[in-house]
């Protein structure tokens, strides 16, 4: 088994969902948009589903994406969770 395997559960490359949320109003698509773009992933490719919450004071996008390695997740969430605007990352 090798260390990346030992690291993770995952193999890459692997189709691998994450969930972004932010208050309503805020650029959700673009923000994710972007730091997808940022660690090579092309968001042209990446299936995406928007959700408000029961309340509306929140939204949220599930990003459907094909992760090439446990670094390229760790930057990604790197990028989404220092956003100033970015409520929560799953």
């Amino acid at each position: 088994m090798s260390q990346q395997q030992l690291e993770t559960l995952f193999e890459f490359p692997c189709s691998f969902p994450i969930k972004v949320m932010a208050e309503q109003g805020a650029p959700l698509q673009d923000i994710v948009s972007q730091a997808l773009t940022d660690v090579g992933i092309d968001a042209s490719r990446v299936q995406m589903q928007t959700r408000a919450s029961s309340s509306g004071r929140y939204l949220s996008i599930t990003a459907i994406f094909t992760a090439e390695s446990k670094e390229q997740l760790d930057r990604l969430y790197q990028l989404l969770t220092a956003h100033p605007e970015i409520k929560m990352v799953l």
